[in-house]
């Protein structure tokens, strides 16, 4: 493999981490903003929960054909597509004018934004060996926490300097100058590790709906969507209304939770590195990460119990440290899949994965509205961390060496050739 080739593929990666980093622009919007467009088109708690719960419901329904196309599709184009689609949701939900018409574009929104992960870790999947997918998962996804983090700052200041409708058309028509980057820089795929596989067949997804391992890590996931939908549609609305932050901090103290995140999430990646080089196998060094990503996410705990407004808020930052496992979450299924089907399998983690999305705000909205605050809420997240941990310890087998009859954690395939080669001259 020459640097040539090796730098042409991280062209796209980067093109993927900004349309991530507009994914969560235009996702997270809406919760910054969620205070101000309650007060307009009169949202009570559990209505704003709904509101935040729409985006996912048609992103989640959508996982599957989305990762159904992202297997048959050239991806350059399927991207652009859906990108574009996105980002005219996003830019009209400015002009919604009641519950209806709001929960109509979220809804659009989530269709457009289904082929964020499918299409993002099926390219890294067909680029990357299995030992070298940990740090482009990471630059890949990082970009949604940088969305989060520095986008909170300047959605927040748009916010206050225009109000909310100005918010949303200025995030979705920006986005839109992405498309020429991507339709002009993105180079053919290498063909040496492309899948040249068939689609997946009726037999295949079959093997992946009853897969222990297949459901064992989509629920595991989905314990950290839990965790993490809770930070991104309610942690601003925390802030504010609970712990009274000033909107003119609001963007700044809200963002560095995510900052936080997207720190961890690339140590996570980097350390899963050091592991391997160490000696460490692939799947001890997943469980590790994983284990302690979701142990840090209990830290939300003390954050909604204690009285002061610094500790708690520190607590929530401590939390946020959980992002160490997001690295080894996304490694996980790009090596579970069998070839040629990781975009299926990735969509029906994300489908399951994303349940959460839809229910969670729906709860918290009405543990809030039942409660008056937002402690219980804060405390049914940290024991959904609990089932994660309990989910990739015992649930999938990371341990086993075949899953649906290929090799689960195999080397990369450079890494096999020379092998191949080295038992050849020593048979010879």
């Amino acid at each position: 493999m020459n640097s040539e080739s090796n730098s042409k593929r991280w062209i796209p990666i980067t093109l993927l981490s900004m349309a991530a980093f507009v994914n969560y622009l235009d996702r997270g919007n809406l919760s910054a903003a969620l205070p101000f467009v309650a007060r307009a088109l009169h949202l009570d708690p559990l209505r704003q929960g709904w509101a935040l719960a729409a985006f996912s419901i048609t992103y989640t329904l959508f996982q599957m054909p989305v990762g159904w196309l992202v297997d048959r599709v050239p991806l350059k184009w399927l991207y652009a597509g859906c990108f574009a689609l996105w980002c005219f949701a996003s830019a009209a939900t400015g002009l919604a004018s009641s519950f209806i018409i709001l929960i109509l574009f979220r809804l659009l929104l989530g269709i457009g934004e289904a082929i964020y992960l499918p299409g993002g870790l099926k390219f890294i999947s067909e680029q990357f060996g299995s030992r070298e997918r940990a740090i482009p998962s990471v630059v890949f996804d990082l970009g949604c926490k940088v969305g989060l983090a520095i986008g909170l700052v300047f959605e927040v200041w748009i916010l206050h300097h225009f109000g909310w409708r100005w918010l949303f058309l200025s995030t979705g028509m920006l986005g839109m100058l992405w498309l020429i980057p991507w339709l002009t820089l993105y180079p053919a795929p290498r063909r040496a590790v492309q899948a040249t596989h068939r689609a997946p067949s009726r037999a295949a997804l079959l093997a992946m709906l009853r897969s222990r391992d297949a459901w064992g890590m989509s629920v595991g996931f989905s314990c950290f969507n839990y965790f993490w939908y809770f930070l991104v549609g309610w942690g601003p609305s925390w802030l504010y209304t609970a712990r009274h932050v000033p909107l003119s901090y609001l963007g700044w103290v809200a963002g560095l939770i995510y900052a936080i995140v997207g720190c961890s999430e690339m140590a996570g990646g980097w350390i899963t590195h050091l592991l391997l080089r160490r000696g460490w196998s692939l799947s001890l060094s997943l469980r590790v990460l994983i284990v302690l990503g979701f142990s840090l996410g209990l830290l939300l705990v003390p954050a909604s119990l204690v009285p002061n407004r610094s500790l708690a808020v520190f607590f929530v930052y401590a939390a946020s440290l959980a992002g160490i496992l997001i690295s080894s979450i996304l490694v996980v299924p790009q090596q579970y899949a069998p070839p040629g089907q990781v975009g299926t399998w990735v969509s029906f983690q994300n489908f399951i994965a994303n349940i959460p999305g839809i229910i969670g705000p729906v709860i918290t909205g009405w543990l809030i509205r039942r409660t008056g605050s937002f402690a219980p809420a804060f405390i049914l997240s940290a024991l959904v961390c609990l089932a994660g941990i309990a989910c990739y310890l015992f649930w999938l087998r990371m341990d086993r060496s075949q899953s649906l009859g290929h090799e689960t954690f195999s080397e990369p395939e450079e890494a096999q050739s020379s092998l191949a080669a080295s038992r050849s001259l020593k048979r010879a």
